[in-house]
């Protein structure tokens, strides 16, 4: 009955192309029982391969090989990437079975504006959504396995990923500590004297570490370990060839379900105490910290200032909670909103990308002096990473508590606010808090 089923669609999908002179999408589910990071790592050789997992929940997505890559350049990136999948949903051929269907999963690149693409980010270019082949999807307690067909595809223009330059490829190209401990420094007494502008008032400064191991790092373990220590976050990976975008980020960019768009300001960060009376007492510090409370404040601002743009209603607490990861604890204030009619996510996502989480404020002058002054090629880590549906709705996360792992070699990343009154010391610190998860992940020892 399966064969019959999916033949009928493949073959009407194929009439549907031939008489109308371009590719036309076949997707049908059955019923699955496969583990989400097993499916995903069993396909290792595979080009195109994507996880997306909510370890407290058991939620998953995880997608292999590519029945449709999507590529988008420069500013009208989102916009493009909208464009042809709508175009190749028009005609699709679907069975109408329980589950999401087909969707993509993939990311985008933190600036499409960056001076300088690097050969690091090879095959992650400033958007790629994949429309899978298989994907395995896992959701209140059932599974599914959508399998995608587009017949006729080579009458369909594909954009080419753009050619990455060569600079960035070692370790020797990134910040050493001290200079990087400079850049803060310098960053922080240009905002409190007014010299980078009056109204630069917050700048995120990432830094890189690059490891080499003896034997080639595994994704399936990475990502069993995260999902593990991290069951409050999402889980996700984007591999591409020989390379594996990974993490394990507390951060949701946007959420579009039913209407409603949900999002998180998470700004605001200080160390997990070693008792708990040390951990509460750290918590209450850090929710009375006046940098801190005044950091996540702009991030709320921006949040509900872009949610504003595309809402009936923006509702919001008024008071930040504590979140506390394994290593490390942040302000939130979840903000939500009711969209106006005929909105989609990637809208969303580009009005509220980047946040000052992962920015500044305000942008443009604080996207200008990370281009100018930051000395690395974030890609696609503090990106948006997630999935788009059929309908328009989907999530994405910002891409951070991440590295890009190829073979035997890993570059983390992590990113710090800097502000007036930053101390160039406390941050680095602060940033190898951060590193702390990946680095554990990965087995890289101290």
């Amino acid at each position: 009955m399966l064969v019959e089923t999916s033949s009928s669609l493949v073959r009407e999908a194929t009439r549907r192309a031939r008489h109308l002179g371009r590719p036309v999408l076949a997707s049908w589910t059955t019923p699955a029982s496969r583990e989400a990071i097993g499916f995903f790592a069993s396909a290792a050789g595979v080009q195109d391969r994507a996880l997306w997992l909510r370890p407290a929940s058991g939620d998953a997505l995880a997608g292999v090989g590519a029945a449709r890559t999507i590529v988008g350049t420069g500013a009208g990136r989102l916009r493009q990437i909208a464009a042809t999948w709508r175009d190749l949903l028009r005609d699709a051929v679907l069975d109408g079975a329980p589950g999401s269907g087909p969707l993509l999963l993939g990311g985008f690149s933190f600036d499409p504006a960056r001076t300088q693409p690097s050969a690091l980010w090879a095959g992650f270019p400033d958007a790629r959504m994949v429309l899978p082949e298989r994907m395995l999807q896992v959701q209140e307690g059932g599974a599914w396995l959508v399998t995608n067909v587009v017949v006729d595809p080579e009458d369909d223009f594909q954009a080419p990923e753009p050619r990455p330059s060569t600079s960035l490829t070692n370790a020797e190209s990134l910040l050493s500590p001290a200079a990087w401990q400079a850049l803060v420094g310098s960053v922080a007494h240009g905002i409190r004297d007014g010299q980078l502008g009056p109204e630069l008032t917050k700048v995120v400064l990432a830094r890189a570490q690059q490891i080499e191991q003896t034997r080639p790092i595994d994704p399936r373990s990475a990502l069993r370990y995260l999902a593990a220590s991290y069951p409050s976050c999402t889980v996700f990976a984007i591999a591409h060839g020989d390379r594996c975008f990974l993490g394990a980020t507390p951060e949701r960019l946007i959420a579009l379900h039913d209407g409603t768009a949900s999002t998180v300001a998470l700004a605001g960060s200080g160390p997990r105490g070693a008792t708990r009376a040390e951990d509460e007492r750290l918590a209450e510090q850090l929710l009375h910290d006046p940098k801190e409370r005044a950091e996540h404040a702009i991030v709320v601002g921006a949040l509900r200032d872009g949610l504003g743009q595309l809402c009936t209603r923006v509702i919001s607490d008024t008071q930040p909670q504590i979140k506390q990861l394994a290593n490390v604890q942040h302000l939130f204030t979840p903000v939500r909103g009711e969209v106006v009619a005929g909105v989609g996510v990637l809208e969303l996502v580009e009005r509220l990308h980047p946040t000052p989480a992962v920015g500044g404020f305000p942008r443009q002058p604080a996207l200008q002096l990370i281009r100018d002054r930051e000395a690395l090629d974030r890609g696609w880590y503090a990106g948006p990473i997630g999935w788009l549906n059929r309908a328009g709705e989907g999530e994405f996360v910002v891409g951070i508590r991440s590295a890009l792992v190829d073979g035997n070699s890993a570059t983390l990343f992590a990113g710090c606010g800097i502000v007036a009154d930053s101390d160039p010391a406390t941050e680095y610190a602060e940033s190898g808090w951060k590193l702390q998860p990946m680095r554990a992940a990965l087995g890289i020892d101290e």
